[in-house]
């Protein structure tokens, strides 16, 4: 096949590298703007609005609500192809974003949390269906973990520009307060440039079967399963760990950013090569892996009073973050024609289910017992349910670090059978 740099700039091969370009872009930049957000949101409600953990429950399960609408959302603007849909929810999600330091209190921030979340949800959701659409049905594990590592360079960038900056206020203005407001702002304004470039991407990131409104069905209820469980995984892992780390052990936000970007970085290294190994090993054995080694971790936050320690695990969690992967090529294994994109947007429904509940009873716990650690032991039941579950994802059958996944990656390949063959991979390295 002819180098794809080669090809005509109004040939299928260039049309589906030049996606693949501006879909990495859009990825890092809205990566950039969300790690800024997320880098000083914790410290900026701390310092600036005295959150409580009680309250900080709460918000986290208003803000997760829109995720519950998430399947109904997609459902009602099926006539909107994908790449489209993503567009309008990024700019949505960068708005809010940017209004986000103009909260002068608990409840302003909650409305603003929840109108950017609604957008977030969307995004999230239909992200994983244009990769997939976009690699053709080959090798859609080493795809996404690409995507993610591509989206983990962009939480780098933004992470060590905003600690720098940082670093240089307070040598150069001592006492002054970090400029919350403004960089929520520059967060949010990286996210619309986001949006814009997927706008722009062509009917390649885009499926051609005709997309169901809402799908709920049986055979695919071990996904389900699976995704609420990571739900319930996701909100201690990334509400409580990083609160502990804050109010319990007095960590400032210069260290909170700095660990940020440790984890970005270990992410970037880490998510490809699980992607690959996903493709090649299976969802089984990568997801058994991952839920033994979250039990060592919660049991970690649970046991663990040295905060050098406690810096490791929240450094560790980060990695076995990248192998969830598999649930999402699980998924695309199983699914019938025109049910990826209803189906994921399902899942993030049944993850928000748990999303809603266990930050507010978590908080609650933790304020009434007065016991950090309460979270945690939820958290090593979750991961060996999650355990139990992975065991009953079915194996692979001959597999080839090329193979596609499955009966939907073969019907994502046949949907751009019309098109001259691209060599997804190839294309997507360059992208």
């Amino acid at each position: 096949m002819a180098h794809p740099h080669s090809v005509p700039l109004d040939s299928p091969h260039a049309g589906l590298r030049r996606d693949w370009y501006l879909f990495g872009g859009l990825t890092f930049c809205f990566a950039v703007g969300f790690a800024i957000y997320a880098g000083i949101f914790q410290n900026f409600i701390r310092e600036e609005l005295a959150v409580d953990p009680r309250q900080l429950g709460g918000l986290e399960s208003l803000r997760e609500v829109p995720g519950l609408l998430t399947a109904f959302l997609a459902g009602s603007l099926v006539a909107l192809a994908e790449t489209r849909l993503s567009g309008f929810a990024i700019a949505f999600c960068a708005l809010g974003i940017a209004a986000t330091g103009l909260a002068w209190g608990y409840w302003p921030l909650v409305a603003i949390s929840v109108f950017w979340s609604i957008g977030a949800h969307l995004w999230f959701a239909v992200s994983p269906a244009i990769v997939m659409a976009l690699s053709k049905g080959e090798e859609s594990g080493r795809h996404l973990g690409r995507m993610a590592g591509i989206g983990s360079s962009g939480t780098l960038v933004a992470l060590a520009a905003t600690a720098l900056l940082l670093r240089w206020q307070k040598a150069a203005l001592p006492g002054a307060k970090v400029p919350y407001t403004a960089l929520f702002v520059v967060a949010g304004c990286l996210m619309l440039v986001a949006a814009g470039a997927c706008l722009r991407i062509s009917a390649h990131g885009s499926s051609t079967a005709a997309r169901a409104r809402l799908v709920f069905r049986r055979e695919y209820r071990l996904y389900y399963l699976l995704i609420f469980l990571e739900g319930c995984r996701r909100q201690i892992s990334g509400t409580f760990a990083p609160f502990v780390l804050i109010v319990v052990f007095g960590t400032r936000v210069e260290t909170m950013l700095s660990l940020a970007f440790a984890n970005a970085l270990l992410s970037m290294l880490f998510s490809p090569l699980a992607g690959k190994w996903i493709d090649r090993r299976g969802e089984r054995a990568v997801l058994t892996l991952y839920y033994v080694l979250l039990v060592l971790v919660f049991l970690g936050y649970g046991l663990l009073r040295s905060v050098s320690l406690l810096y490791a695990l929240y450094l560790a969690d980060s990695v076995l973050f990248c192998l969830a992967l598999g649930i999402t090529t699980y998924l695309n294994g199983i699914v019938r024609p025109g049910d990826l994109t209803p189906s994921l947007a399902m899942g993030t429904t049944m993850n928000h289910v748990a999303a809603v509940v266990v930050p507010v009873t978590g908080g609650i716990l933790w304020k009434t017992m007065d016991n950090y650690r309460l979270p945690f032991w939820i958290g090593i039941g979750v991961a060996l349910v999650s355990l139990w579950a992975a065991r009953h994802v079915p194996r692979r059958e001959g597999m080839t670090g090329s193979s596609s996944v499955g009966p939907a990656s073969g019907h994502l390949a046949r949907e751009g059978a019309g098109e001259a063959h691209v060599n997804a991979g190839a294309e997507g390295d360059r992208g």
